[in-house]
């Protein structure tokens, strides 16, 4: 039961006790999404700080279908900015997963390879091609040869 401010304070405000409650919803659902508060804070209870606004006139109906900017508090847009860049780059990895292969990427020799290959004087190059290599058992040597001989055929067509 609303208690603060009175029925009778808010009943002027608004045409009908249903445009009234539909007011007072519209506004505490801009509340709970994070809009400013127009009036000091007086209660954490968010449907009567929308009737506090109502009262005071910071709050007014219009009638037909309006979409309104709510402004909102900054820790919230911030936090909705950071969401939804996050949302972006995830939707920008989900779209070519077969193209981006993270072993090939994370592909990093042990210590022991690499310091067995300092002391025999291998490039850390070769090294790591070995890993790569290993990680991606489709890949034999035909197919290797295969792609470095179209390679050359592009190139001299370019040319």
């Amino acid at each position: 039961m609303l208690v603060q401010p009175p029925i009778e304070e808010l009943l002027p405000k608004a045409e009908s006790r249903y445009t009234l409650a539909m007011l007072v919803a519209k506004r505490t659902r801009q509340l709970v999404d994070g809009a400013q508060p127009m009036v000091a804070e007086t209660t954490p209870n968010l449907v009567t700080l929308a009737c506090e606004e109502i009262v005071a006139g910071k709050v007014v109906g219009i009638q037909g279908i309006h979409n309104p900017t709510v402004p909102l508090r900054p820790e919230i847009e911030e936090a909705r900015r950071l969401a939804k860049e996050l949302a972006e780059s995830q939707a920008a990895l989900d779209a070519f997963p077969d193209l981006i292969d993270m072993r090939v990427l994370n592909a990093v020799p042990d210590e022991a390879e690499e310091e067995d290959a300092i002391e025999d004087g291998i490039a850390l190059d070769e090294i790591t091609d070995e890993v790569i290599s290993d990680d991606i058992a489709d890949v034999n040597d035909e197919d290797i040869k295969d792609l470095i001989s179209l390679d050359g055929a592009e190139t001299e067509d370019a040319e």
